[in-house]
Formats: structure tokens, C-alpha cells, sequence
């Protein structure tokens, strides 16, 4: 505060004006640059928080964009390799047997030949089949529904050539000499991928999904020869109806594939190439999170503080949420689908090599039996009313085996008309006995097809205890289908647990050559085992 003193005698109008205009003046300047400040802070603070809402709710919403189109690549990959698993699996019912070794490698047998191709075709819906010999020569191949036998160069078709050379490798890694000539590895619970070839291609001008294998012996009754191996290569191609199946495990919206070696018309997507490295194409699909927007928040935030940050946290909690709710839907499905049959809802193969791995390594402590049973007469009831009762029949006697075993063991379709089970309960011979004969019955028991029709069918029954009747995987396997063998030559609808003289009775049959294949490749209208 500024004082000024002026003198009585000077004291007038003109002197003392001065100063109260003086202090005026250092009293209301300041106050209005206070003011204008204080206004012009408060408008920065208000910019800066906008701006600064603004960026953070941009950085989040790209940062939580990319994480979902992140989790759906995951997603999607996890999908192509379990439809590209899928493809081998269901090449090893025709590819892995002694059978297929004898008529296919050391003999070509155009029947079996035609056999073969028509399961893949039939049962997978594989749209392209290639048997390709050791030698670098294309023996048959499907054409639709037509199979060409012949003997060509597979170097006339590139895409084969590459497939069957980078093959090759991968059978030297698994070869194994055997008495008389040469094996191959066990494929029971080893991936695909060590002992096969997948990926894409262009097959016939169309862009494809293959697998490729070596015809190989799974019992080595059949020896392989010295040399390259005679490999069964298969595709899918990539129309709607893969991509329908495959959109099934992923529900994403849009979904496509768009041949050529650009990128796809929107993001996200997924270049595929061939064995090569040549692109065949991208799968497109539109992301969730794309028309997604938090401004209409952060607008809102920028007049009311308070209450747009609550929103804001709200809206990217919830926003947040409703993905990782869905990927985890969507994951769990997908888990769902790799361990359980499509058709009839119980385990499929995978499962069941899992239970049993992990039984086998808690013997001998908890015992446990392997029942492996096959229908009889399954092929004439696809042959006489079509798949659908077939699909129904094999429907019906899942549904009547899960009853049967309830909470004692597991229950599981392996493939085609066959089941696995793993009896948990008391594995006594009696027990199991009890078990045999109510699956007999239940597989005897007529199944209504329609309002005026029942199939009659039947059922065999081979079982293995453990530890007594083996204690690894292979040998629980090996006899469980040895005795489920031993049931079917006894005149089927019968039972039989495992005896020595099983694998007695086969060697000697080999010897008075008589030719016994677990089991001959055979059409159904189930479909493959999911």
C-alpha cells in the first residue's frame, strides 16, 4: 500500500487528485492481471486436462484395439493349426496300418486304392487325394468323385514336388529299422506335425489346406522298403464350407479369404503361404473393436470433470470386459471341440489318450481296464437308410454306453462305429463282466430310425486290465484291440479279456498266411471324430 502526504497548506484539488488517481491505479491493475490470470490458468488447466483426457482415452482406445485384434490372431491361430491337425488325424485311418503298407507301398492295389480315397472323400470331405511313390511318381489321384490311376512325374506338379521332398526329411527323422526292412515310430500321442507335413497350397488352380504323411505299419506285421517313402497327401479347399467350419470355433464377423499375395482389404487379417513361400492368400475378418468410439465420454468429461472420469474408467472397464468375456467364450469352446466327439458329445481320441497317460502313471496304485468295443453290422445300416441313420444309430449307443459306465470311467468315440472305454470303478473280472455283457445288450437293443423303421445291430467287446495286462499306453492299446479281435473271430456280440495266446494266434495265422488288418477301411456317414 502506497501512502502519500500532502502538506495542509498544499492541500487541493490539484494535489491531492494526483494522488488518489495514483492509488487507484496501484490498487485495480493488479487486481484485473490477477483476474485475467487466474482465468487464463483456469482455461489452460481445462485445456490441458481436455487434451490431456483426449490422448489418454486415444492411446487407450488403440492400445485396447490392438490387444483384441491381438487375442483374435491368437485365436485364429490356434483354429488353422487344429483344422490343419484335423486333416492328418483323419489321413492315419487309411495311411497307418500293416494293410495300407501292403497294398499302397510294396503292392499298389487299385481296390484299396479306391477304398482309401473314397474314406477321405466320403467320411472328411477331402476334396483332393494324391498317392505319391517313393520313387518321385504321382500312382492315383481324385479328380470330384472320379480316382485316375496312373504313373506320372510328381515334378509335372510343383506344389506336390516341394511337398514331397521336404517329406522326405521329416520320415528319415522317424525311420526305424525293424527285422526284414524298416519301420516307423509310433504315432499314438505324438503331434502331427514330427512325423507330417501341413499348410496351404494351390491345388488344381484352388487355393488349399493339406496334409501330407508317409504310408506307414502300425503293428510292423508289414516292413517298409529301404529308400523314400510312398506318402498319401490330402487337401481341403478353402470355400465357403471350410471357412463356415472354421468360423464355427471363431464367430468373427465377416469372415473371408481373399486369394493373392496382397494384403487383406481391412485389418485385421492373416497371409498364408505355401511350402514354398509363395502367398496363396488372406483370411479377413472385422475385428470387434472396430466402430467402438469413447468420445462421445471424453466430451461430457471436458464440462464435468467428476463425473466423465467415472465414465470414462466405466465405459473402458466394461468395454474391456465384454472382450476378454468373449475370447474367453470363444477359448473355452474351442477347448471344448478339441477334446470331445461333434457327433456324439463324449471324448474323442485326444481325450482318451490323455485320461489313459495319466491313469497309466498312477498304477499300480489305482488299477483301472481299457474296454474297446466296435459295432457289428454298422456298415449295412449306412449302406440301407443313408448317413443320417447312420449318424443316429451312432448317437443312440453313445448315449446307451455313457449310461452304462456313469460316473465309473470315461466314454469316448475314437472313430467311426469304435469306442474306448476307461473303467475306473472295480476292474475285477466279474465287475467287468457285468459291464461286457450290459454294452452287449445295449448294442443288441433296436434302434428306431423313423416311425416305422428300427436298425438292429450288434456289438463286440475287447478288454485289457491294467497293471495285469500291460502298464504303458501301447500295451493297454495293443491288447484291448487284440481281445476286441479275438471277440470278432469268435462270431462278434461276444466279450473276451486278454490273453497271451491272442498275439500267439496271430503270429501263427501270419505264418499259414492268412492275412489279419486290425480292421478293413470302411465308409460311415458320421463324419470324422472331432
Amino acid at each position: 500500500m502506497a501512502f502519500i502526504l500532502v502538506d495542509d497548506a498544499k492541500q487541493d484539488q490539484g494535489v491531492s487528485e494526483p494522488g488518489k488517481r495514483y492509488s487507484d491505479r496501484t490498487w485495480k491493475v493488479p487486481r484485473q492481471q490477477i483476474s485475467r490470470l487466474a482465468f487464463l490458468l483456469a482455461g489452460l488447466l481445462i485445456a490441458v486436462t481436455a487434451a490431456s483426457l483426449i490422448f489418454v482415452g486415444l492411446v487407450a482406445s488403440h492400445a485396447s484395439n490392438r490387444q483384441a485384434i491381438a487375442n483374435e490372431q491368437q485365436l485364429f491361430d490356434g483354429a488353422l493349426a487344429y483344422q490343419m491337425r484335423t486333416i492328418v488325424r483323419e489321413q492315419i485311418s487309411v495311411a497307418s496300418s500293416d494293410e495300407a503298407v501292403a497294398r499302397l507301398v510294396n503292392a499298389l492295389d487299385p481296390v484299396h486304392v479306391q477304398l482309401s480315397f473314397d474314406t477321405l472323400w466320403t467320411d472328411y470331405r477331402h476334396n483332393k487325394v494324391v498317392l505319391i511313390s517313393g520313387g518321385g511318381e504321382v500312382l492315383a489321384e481324385s479328380f470330384d468323385d472320379y480316382i485316375h490311376i496312373i504313373r506320372r512325374p510328381v515334378a509335372e506338379t510343383p506344389e506336390l514336388q516341394t511337398v514331397h521332398e521336404k517329406l522326405k526329411l521329416i520320415y528319415q527323422r522317424n525311420r526305424v529299422r525293424v527285422p526284414g526292412g524298416f519301420g516307423h515310430r509310433s504315432l499314438q500321442g505324438v503331434d502331427p506335425s514330427e512325423y507330417a507335413l501341413m499348410g496351404f497350397t494351390r491345388i488344381d488352380g484352388k487355393p488349399a489346406i493339406f496334409g501330407a504323411m508317409p504310408i506307414v505299419p502300425d503293428r510292423h506285421a508289414q516292413t517298409l522298403p529301404d529308400g523314400p517313402p510312398t506318402i498319401l497327401f490330402s487337401a481341403r479347399y478353402l470355400d465357403s464350407l471350410l471357412l463356415k467350419q472354421l468360423n464355427a470355433q471363431l464367430r468373427f464377423d465377416a469372415f473371408s479369404f481373399i486369394e493373392g499375395s496382397g494384403p487383406g482389404a481391412r485389418e485385421p487379417f492373416h497371409l498364408v503361404s505355401d511350402p514354398n513361400g509363395e502367398p496363396v492368400g488372406t483370411f479377413n475378418w472385422a475385428s470387434k473393436t472396430e466402430g467402438t468410439s469413447i468420445w462421445p465420454t471424453v466430451i461430457p468429461v471436458i464440462a464435468v470433470l467428476s463425473v466423465a472420469l467415472a465414465a470414462l474408467a466405466f465405459g473402458i472397464a466394461w468395454r474391456i470386459g465384454q472382450l476378454t468375456s468373449s475370447l474367453q467364450a470363444s477359448e473355452q469352446q474351442n477347448r471344448y471341440l478339441a477334446l470331445h466327439d461333434t457327433l456324439t458329445g463324449l471324448g474323442n481320441r485326444l481325450q482318451f489318450n490323455r485320461s489313459l497317460e495319466a491313469s497309466v502313471e498312477a498304477l499300480p496304485d489305482q488299477p483301472f481296464a481299457v474296454v474297446h468295443c466296435d459295432l457289428d453290422k454298422f456298415k449295412a445300416v449306412n449302406d440301407t437308410f443313408g448317413h443320417a441313420a447312420g449318424d443316429k444309430v451312432i448317437r443312440t449307443i453313445a448315449e446307451r454306453l455313457q449310461d452304462i459306465i456313469a460316473e465309473r470311467g470315461l466314454a469316448c468315440r475314437i472313430g467311426g462305429d469304435e469306442f474306448m472305454l476307461l473303467y475306473k470303478g472295480t476292474p475285477t473280472r466279474a465287475e467287468l463282466t457285468r459291464c461286457a455283457k450290459a454294452m452287449i445288450r445295449a448294442g443288441n437293443e433296436p434302434i428306431s430310425l423313423d416311425a416305422t423303421t428300427s436298425a438292429q445291430i450288434g456289438m463286440s467287446v475287447g478288454i485289457a486290465i491294467a497293471p495285469d495286462d500291460g502298464a504303458t499306453f501301447e500295451q493297454l492299446v495293443a491288447r484291448s484291440d487284440a481281445a476286441l479281435y479275438h471277440s470278432k473271430k469268435l462270431g462278434r456280440g461276444r466279450y473276451s479279456f486278454f490273453e497271451e495266446t491272442f498275439f500267439q494266434e496271430e503270429e501263427t495265422s501270419q505264418a499259414t498266411g492268412q492275412e489279419h488288418a486290425r480292421r478293413p477301411v470302411r465308409k460311415s456317414g458320421t463324419g470324422p471324430a472331432a
